[in-house]
């Protein structure tokens, strides 16, 4: 238990520590400064954001000469020297919290001098932790380009071409840089730079207080460190740690304690180099506690029922021997005993109801624990009084039934499952009730729980039927329809229903001849419709219209109704029906073409009959010319064309619709033809179209 809550204490340790890191280092907003001039003031402000106010600015690396920051945030002077100056900005808030960034200034003017690298040293850095520093040139002609002799940077760091040396050093050591710089105009200079990475130092990371021990409990504490140069050396130097050994080499503090105090001692880890770092700390020893623990809870028992069973509890802590009793001011249900050496309760209970006792142990030392176990007795048996066949309910009707229980130990819980949808169960007085939305057929299982925690189950069945299907009158397609036309149909029930009814109705076309017409459909599409008729209304919420199509034949449409999931359709199904009648074709476009000496005529239509036997097309001359005799009506017999398009299967989504188009090769000036007309001919009739 102590080694858990040690843990615990760790773990808000730890969330402390992340609440304080959560606390962000300022940011530094400035992104770039102004060149500046030699001898021309120059005044810039800094900013950041996050933190703490108030800020404190310093700068490290070369600013150009004549410009200094001061520390409420400001860069200003008068420069001297002209120059391309890498610098480092840093802000260090109210809490020491910092941030750096590295930042150029361009000076222009002044007297042009010999390009110089006049950074020779930089501030140190520490192995693992982030550096970004400048190197400053002057001379020449900015910008400048920076580059460094490979393998002469310290492991972990980079050399960018704008002069910064940036990452996280890996190795402890000082170094001598050689670098170049190369400004505009190609001249270049070099110089050494040094700069040294000191080692981590080496701290112990294990936090004080330590957890707590128990007497004759083991015990262990690894201590931990970071930085120097591993591995280490662990070492008490100062007090004692008791019964507790410390491992030189793992810095596990370990053994069993004995005596209970607070042991007081200082721990020292030692680096590989001989480094070394303390830390004091202190540990309590606690005397052995002594508890109950309690295994599985007893069974219930039943009243007028002989009970016994061993109660499930162990003794912990403490000096055995250990004697167990049932604890002063305690005592168990009335009819049942308690055995102290084999642990039994036992006997016959007389009294239903939920009981607590306590138990108590003693040790050899006197030392007493005690713990509270809760027995349930059970009253006599609980059963539902109730038919199991439920009276039946009508859908969208209010529905009321008490349900009836017996025995047990009052009051009772009621619940069930399966019940219709709209119903429920009042868990108090065990009535159902409701507006049931679905109809059908119901297995509920209905379960009563009294206040003992006994309960009984039993399923039940429930009707809830439908009301009587409405009359339906279903109209507004005619007994002869004309083709390529669209029909709304009309649904109205003899009276209003009492719940929603969705419908659909299912469209069969029976042609005269040749395939089905597939442009015959519903409006919505396809050869089915769905429809509601909303609670209480006669009509449904949406219109259906129907497309005629082109083919002559009889259209048949019927309904199917459905409410509650319950098919409520009227035997036989509600259905109208109507014939598209065969005709002569119908002509509904003519186009003439020319092209070199030829004359197309494109003719468009409809023919329900699917039946084209014959086209007369007539000519007349262009003023100033004249036709043959013979050329001023032409007939054409088109029985086999017309044939082939009309019982061709993959032709059925065109209805009787065609596209027919006659060619005429004309000899002599084709514009001197003028088509006039355009007759179609089948065994019905004729239909003619004046070309305009």
């Amino acid at each position: 238990m102590r080694f858990h809550r040690f843990w615990k204490c760790c773990a808000l340790l730890a969330v402390f520590a992340a609440m304080i890191g959560a606390q962000t280092a300022p940011i530094i907003t400035n992104t770039s400064f102004p060149p500046a001039t030699v001898g021309q003031a120059y005044n810039q402000a800094l900013s950041a954001t996050g933190g703490t106010t108030p800020y404190t600015w310093s700068a490290s690396g070369q600013l150009p000469p004549g410009l200094s920051v001061a520390p409420l945030g400001v860069i200003s002077g008068t420069p001297t020297s002209g120059g391309s100056f890498n610098f480092t900005l840093t802000v260090t808030d109210a809490r020491q919290a910092t941030n750096s960034k590295i930042f150029t200034i361009v000076v222009s003017g002044g007297t042009s001098s010999k390009l110089a690298v006049t950074t020779t040293s930089l501030p140190s850095g520490t192995v693992g932790q982030g550096y970004i520093q400048g190197l400053s040139a002057t001379g020449g002609t900015p910008p400048y380009q920076w580059s460094a002799a490979s393998g002469q940077i310290p492991a972990g760091l980079s050399l960018s071409s704008n002069g910064t040396i940036f990452g996280t050093p890996t190795t402890a050591g000082t170094s001598s840089i050689s670098v170049q710089v190369t400004d505009a105009s190609g001249a270049t200079a070099s110089g050494t730079v040094t700069m040294t990475i000191n080692p981590t130092p080496l701290v112990i990371t294990t936090q004080a207080p330590l957890f707590t021990g128990t007497v004759g409990v083991a015990y262990v504490q690894t201590f931990h460190a970071s930085g120097g140069t591993p591995p280490y050396t662990w070492s008490t130097i100062s007090g004692s740690t008791g019964d507790l050994t410390l491992d030189p080499a793992s810095g596990n503090l370990s053994g069993t304690p004995q005596t209970a105090g607070t042991l007081n001692f200082t721990v020292q880890v030692a680096d590989k180099s001989g480094a070394t770092a303390t830390q004091a700390y202190s540990l309590t020893v606690n005397a052995p506690v002594l508890t109950i623990t309690v295994g599985a809870a007893l069974p219930a028992a039943t009243a007028g029922v002989s009970y016994s069973q061993k109660l499930q509890v162990t003794a912990n802590g403490g000096i055995p021997p250990y004697t167990w009793s049932i604890a002063p001011g305690s005592s168990l249900p009335a009819g049942l005993s308690f055995d102290s050496n084999s642990l039994t309760i036992s006997g016959t209970p007389t009294t239903a109801g939920s009981f607590n006792f306590t138990i108590q142990v003693t040790d050899s030392a006197g030392v007493t624990a005690t713990r509270s176990v809760p027995l349930t007795v059970n009253p006599a048996s609980l059963s539902i009084t109730t038919s199991r066949q439920l009276p039946d309910g009508m859908l969208n009707q209010a529905y009321f039934q008490l349900i009836s229980a017996t025995g047990g130990q009052t009051p009772y819980r009621w619940s069930a499952s399966g019940l219709p949808a709209g119903l429920s169960i009042n868990s108090t007085s065990g009535q159902i009730s409701g507006t049931p939305t679905a109809a059908g057929t119901f297995g509920i299982a209905i379960t009563v729980t009294d206040s003992a925690l006994a309960s009984f189950s039993d399923r039940f069945t429930l009707n809830i039927n439908l009301p009587p299907a409405p009359g339906i009158t279903f109209s507004g397609l005619p007994a002869t329809a004309l083709p390529a036309q669209q029909y709304t149909l009309q649904i109205t029930l003899g009276a209003a229903y009492p719940a929603p009814i969705t419908g659909q109705a299912i469209l069969t076309f029976s042609p005269d001849t040749g395939p089905a017409d597939r442009t015959i459909q519903f409006a919505s599409g396809g050869t089915t419709a769905n429809f509601t008729i909303a609670t209480g209304n006669t009509t449904p919420d949406n219109t259906l219209a129907l497309q005629t199509g082109t083919v002559s034949g009889t259209i048949s449409i019927s309904l199917r109704l459905q409410a509650g999931g319950i098919d409520i359709t009227p035997s036989p199904a509600p259905a109208i029906s109507a014939v598209i009648a065969r005709a002569a074709p119908v002509i509904r476009g003519v186009q003439v073409n020319r092209s070199g000496s030829t004359i197309s005529v494109v003719v468009t239509g409809y023919s329900t009959a699917r039946e084209v036997t014959q086209a007369v097309f007539a000519f007349n001359a262009a003023s100033g010319s004249s036709l043959q005799a013979a050329a001023s009506s032409i007939t054409v017999d088109t029985t086999t064309l017309f044939g082939n398009w009309f019982q061709d299967p993959n032709n059925s989504q065109y209805g009787s619709v065609f596209v027919f188009t006659q060619p005429f090769t004309i000899q002599g000036d084709v514009n001197a033809v003028i088509p006039t007309s355009v007759t179609l001919t089948n065994r019905v009739g004729s239909a003619s179209f004046t070309i305009q």
